[in-house]
């Protein structure tokens, strides 16, 4: 795969008819081949021709294989069929097949396909990678990379993400999010349900079904038309809502969405089932978000700046790439949780992940100017105790002193006795 050379955004780059598959040429057929001897059984054994390593074995009865792949289970059920657990026989490799149900409307059928064509064009550490497609009768089956972990939703379920952790998962996030549109690709559904966390720490975006090409032109163009209102309702962009013009700053939106329920615990715009989608959608285009400190009293202001400059109901007034928010991101997270690009590791101490703390020691007078620290004026009083040797001839001074007084009123008092008598 080679990189269009377009500017990331609004340079979409377009789809190339390069990029179609080709069918497989016919394969010649072998020439019949006859036992070298008529009586000779061992070489007519021999000469059976035996089946390529790749080829799976005969299906035992109780399995179930979609072309060469052994079905292990069931994972669930998505939006457009079942998701099965299977295994590549030969070489081990867990996959995840999704299939596609039977529908009457050929446009979910189209959107498949894409699906298929979008991901095999593209290769990041932080998508969901496909292998393969099958055709079994007429059911199609998306052969996909198996991410053994969880899901964010089932993460959000069970407790709040911590912050050194939300700042990574939406690091992956915006990663994969800006290599995609830089392809051309729109995801157009951005929600913590298509969002894996592998046991290895990895974050992996999936579920590209509802990607929309920017290249409007072509066959995918029914598909692209008739899909612009797709996605889910909680996390929806303005734009998606009232407007067929969508762009991978819709995406962005849609991750601001996620990042704001990160860090709050709740999404910014909620309502109940009696209230419908349709509240859900007024309330994305009209309501202003309220600021994430109200649900987190005393949360850093450059971070929720940073949240609610990715709600702007504008695309122009949001952050304009993917990476462009990862980068803004990265540098608060910097700040707030020191080595937090490590905390989806297994085994990460999240208590190291805080801010350094201030040493305890005096600040030197040119530092604190310096810095900008002004001292409080301090009034020193100067009041020296005498000196020791002083005290003491002063003290026996006026010992002396008194006991002349005493001895000068012993001779007064006796000299009047004698007088009197």
């Amino acid at each position: 795969m080679t990189d269009s050379g377009q500017p990331p955004v609004p340079g979409w780059a377009p789809k190339h008819e390069g990029d179609e598959p080709q069918p497989d040429q016919a394969r010649p057929t072998p020439p019949d081949q006859t036992a070298p001897f008529a009586g000779d059984y061992n070489a007519t054994m021999r000469l059976i021709p035996v089946p390529p390593p790749s080829t799976p074995p005969p299906p035992i009865p109780s399995e179930r294989y979609i072309g060469k792949y052994r079905v292990r289970g069931q994972l669930g059920r998505g939006g457009m069929g079942s998701v099965y657990l299977a295994e590549q026989p030969g070489l081990g490799r867990e996959v995840a097949i999704k299939e596609l149900i039977l529908s009457a409307d050929p446009v979910a059928l189209k959107r498949f396909t894409q699906e298929a064509q979008v991901m095999a064009r593209t290769s990041h550490p932080n998508l969901v990678q496909v292998h393969d497609m099958e055709l079994q009768g007429d059911v199609n089956y998306l052969v996909m990379e198996f991410v053994r972990g969880r899901s964010l939703r089932e993460w959000l379920n069970e407790k709040r993400v911590p912050p050194p952790q939300a700042f990574a998962v939406m690091h992956g996030v915006l990663q994969a999010l800006d290599y995609a549109h830089r392809h051309a690709i729109v995801h157009r559904d951005m929600k913590p349900e298509n969002v894996l966390i592998s046991d290895e720490g990895m974050v992996k975006v999936a579920d590209f079904g509802i990607a929309r090409l920017m290249d409007d032109t072509g066959a995918g163009s029914t598909a692209t038309k008739t899909g612009t209102t797709v996605g889910t309702p909680q996390y929806m962009s303005p734009e998606q809502v009232s407007s067929s013009k969508v762009d991978g700053r819709s995406d962005l939106y849609s991750a601001g969405i996620m990042f704001y329920e990160l860090v709050a615990g709740q999404p910014p715009f909620t309502a109940t089932e009696a209230d419908g989608p349709f509240t859900l959608m007024a309330k994305h285009v009209q309501a202003p978000p309220r600021p994430p400190s109200v649900f987190v009293p005393g949360l850093n202001p450059e971070l929720e700046r940073v949240i609610l400059k990715s709600l702007a109901k504008r695309p122009e007034d949001r952050f304009q790439t993917g990476a462009e928010f990862d980068e803004a991101m990265s540098r608060i997270a910097d700040q707030m949780c020191p080595g937090w690009q490590r905390s989806l590791e297994p085994g990460a101490d999240l208590s190291r992940m805080v801010p350094t703390a201030t040493p305890a020691v005096p600040i030197p007078v040119m530092a604190q100017h310096a810095a900008g620290v002004v001292s409080p004026p301090q009034h020193v009083i100067y009041n020296p105790a005498p000196p020791a040797r002083s005290v003491a001839k002063r003290s026996m001074s006026c010992l002396s002193l008194l006991v002349l007084v005493l001895v000068a009123a012993s001779v007064v008092g006796a000299l009047g006795a004698s007088l009197i008598r």
